[in-house]
């Protein structure tokens, strides 16, 4: 027998779980499915810059959020979304292992930064490899980085390092950088930056944590340079094969969202970095997490023929329940 739930959310990262918090509050049936607990959380080791919370790191705040979701009676599976679908009870969400049906979603799959490709790389993640430079670049003022990349990924880095590092290696293939001219020529004329062009990187070495790369350049050329710090800049996956049927995605193959994390489709909300929001930070997706569940809590509300909420602080007296 297919399960059914008033809101399904996907993803288990920030974004997701905050939807599931605000969702399961109201009382809602809520289940949220996802692959891992935390998503890139699971990428931060210091946290820093998430407000009201001093000396944390992703994966403590993932099991926090996980905790607060838990206690509100909010259900939650690890699995794999292969497909959302219409049909006349409402929207189908097969699985790896099952099948489910939702009157609402909050789509919150987050998105996988692309890898390297080199050996060792994986056992050096968090211990000087990076894929956020603007998470972790506060991590290596007055050190010495190297940044690899591509296109403006690759210059937005680099302008941010050039601010905190000592010292910055930029590294690309190509024999010119992509991206805006203006911060090319800026990234150029920096004091601290030094441009490595037709290279890439052969391998990673370090004790515990990363030590040295070498580099090897378009004549065959190797060169092993020492540093504290790698940040990778190969861009991001977005994996929306199963509902991009269902919704609208953009140029840059994210999901077009308007306010509340409105999509395209009427029962659909999104909500995090697989979103065309802005800014790629936790603070952010927690925030549009809560306004998509929000959200789709109305549109199920408004299914019963009520009013839905405005906000999520309210009030008991008496047999009356008052929102503010």
């Amino acid at each position: 027998m297919v399960q059914e739930y008033e809101i399904i959310v996907v993803g288990g990262g920030p974004a997701g779980l905050s939807a599931g918090i605000f969702i399961s509050r109201q009382k809602a049936s809520c289940l949220l499915i996802s692959k891992d607990l935390g998503g890139q959380l699971n990428l931060i080791p210091k946290l820093e810059n998430y407000p009201g919370t001093i000396m944390s790191s992703g994966p403590l705040l993932a099991k926090t959020l996980e905790n607060q979701y838990l206690t509100f009676n909010g259900e939650m599976i690890y699995d794999t979304v292969e497909r959302i679908d219409e049909t006349e009870s409402g929207l189908k969400v097969k699985t790896n292992r099952s099948e489910y049906i939702a009157k609402a979603i909050v789509l919150a799959p987050g998105k996988v930064p692309n890898n390297l490709g080199v050996e060792n790389e994986s056992a050096f993640a968090n211990k000087g490899v990076h894929y956020c430079t603007k998470c972790d670049a506060p991590f290596y003022q007055n050190r010495v980085t190297a940044v690899v990349g591509v296109g403006g990924y690759l210059v937005e880095s680099g302008i941010l390092l050039s601010r905190m590092a000592s010292k910055i290696y930029l590294i690309y293939k190509g024999g010119g950088m992509g991206g805006d001219k203006d911060m090319i020529a800026s990234l150029e004329k920096k004091e601290n930056v030094e441009l490595v062009p037709q290279s890439s990187i052969k391998s990673l070495s370090g004790n515990n944590n990363l030590q040295s790369i070498t580099i090897l350049d378009n004549s065959g050329n190797e060169k092993t340079i020492n540093v504290d710090g790698l940040f990778i800049e190969m861009g991001s996956k977005i994996n929306l094969d199963f509902v991009r049927h269902l919704v609208k995605i953009n140029p840059k193959g994210e999901i077009e969202v308007s306010e509340g994390g409105k999509t395209s489709h009427p029962a659909i909300f999104a909500a995090g970095d697989a979103t065309s929001i802005p800014y790629k930070q936790i603070i952010a997706a927690c925030g549009d997490g809560a306004a998509a569940g929000l959200s789709a809590f109305n549109y199920i509300e408004k299914l019963k023929g009520k009013p839905g909420i405005r906000a999520d602080w309210k009030k008991t007296i008496g047999d009356s329940v008052f929102h503010y």
